[in-house]
């Protein structure tokens, strides 16, 4: 037996493709060793055979003529062998050999195809990195814009919650001030009913005078004058420190108030004339305890309601203090 002759440039096509030469030989073989395209359909038909790293081989024809001697005869068998010997560690190796690697170009009919293919295969590959490109550079592009957009919404919603907060403190305000003047128009009501009905007590007169009182807030409002919210919130304070003390007199925490207090210091304690106004009320001030004290014998109703006339006049009229000398 012997391996079939065929075609050797088809062949070495064949093995340059990355086809093992058993493979190769088997079907040029069995295509009838007509072209690289039959072998390589083949190839593809008969990939899952069992035999298909197996050499074919074909039986050797000898032809005796009658005056061959048996030494040729004997010589013509060892070369038969030989052959068969030869063959075996082709037939060991292609078994060895790892499959095609380039089954993706089974259309291709030619090596010199091969190079169009690699390069065909380099453009899409650049292409698609392309493309990946693009599509990173997109999703940081949206991913910058949303985060943006969270930013923009959260300032927003501080700006939002700051304007409700205002809101909410001048409501309250507003409610201090009207409350706080309904006590001051009482009280004064009240006194002026028990001066009719009885002549016999004469009125006392405030040591510290209205015009006083008016000349500290006048003061303390052109100091701040380019931070109305500052004299507005301290003017507040004020007003509520003086109705407390009046609808609750008897009350000892209204007149007692703690220097180092935040929101007091904040508000009315480093503004120049907050501590004074509250002096003129009637508050002393204990620099060693700390605490600005009135003193319950020295509660002046009247001096009170005056003071708190002249705090909510000075919040509802927008000049004031700035068209006076």
């Amino acid at each position: 037996m012997a391996t079939p002759q065929l075609d050797k440039r088809i062949l070495s096509e064949l093995e340059l493709m990355g086809f093992p030469t058993a493979r190769s030989i088997r079907a040029l073989h069995f295509s009838g060793n007509s072209s690289l395209e039959s072998a390589i359909n083949w190839l593809l038909e008969h990939e899952n055979d069992p035999d298909i790293d197996q050499l074919p081989l074909i039986p050797r024809e000898i032809n005796i003529e009658c005056g061959d001697t048996p030494n040729e005869a004997r010589n013509d068998i060892q070369g038969m062998r030989a052959d068969a010997q030869e063959s075996k560690p082709e037939e060991s190796t292609a078994a060895g050999r790892q499959k095609p690697v380039l089954y993706t170009f089974i259309n291709c009919c030619h090596t010199s195809h091969l190079n169009f293919l690699y390069q065909e295969t380099s453009q899409v590959e650049r292409e698609l990195n392309a493309d990946q490109n693009e599509d990173e550079v997109r999703r940081r592009i949206i991913e910058l814009f949303k985060s943006k957009q969270d930013g923009q919404e959260r300032e927003r919603g501080r700006i939002r919650n700051q304007l409700q907060e205002d809101k909410r403190e001048r409501i309250r305000a507003a409610k201090d001030l009207m409350e706080a003047k309904r006590t001051l128009e009482e009280n004064q009501r009240k006194r002026f009913v028990s001066y009719a009905t009885s002549p016999q007590i004469k009125p006392v007169e405030p040591a510290v005078s209205p015009e006083q009182l008016r000349d500290c807030l006048r003061n303390l409002k052109k100091n701040y004058k380019d931070d109305t919210t500052k004299v507005t919130r301290a003017f507040q304070i004020l007003l509520k420190i003086i109705a407390n003390i009046v609808k609750n007199p008897e009350e000892e925490k209204f007149r007692r108030i703690r220097l180092n207090n935040p929101v007091f210091k904040e508000r009315v304690g480093n503004l120049q004339g907050g501590v004074e106004f509250l002096e003129l009320c009637g508050f002393m001030k204990l620099a060693i305890s700390g605490y600005l004290v009135m003193p319950r014998d020295n509660i002046n109703l009247a001096l009170l309601n005056a003071a708190g006339v002249e705090v909510a006049s000075a919040m509802e009229n927008p000049y004031f203090g700035l068209l006076s000398k």
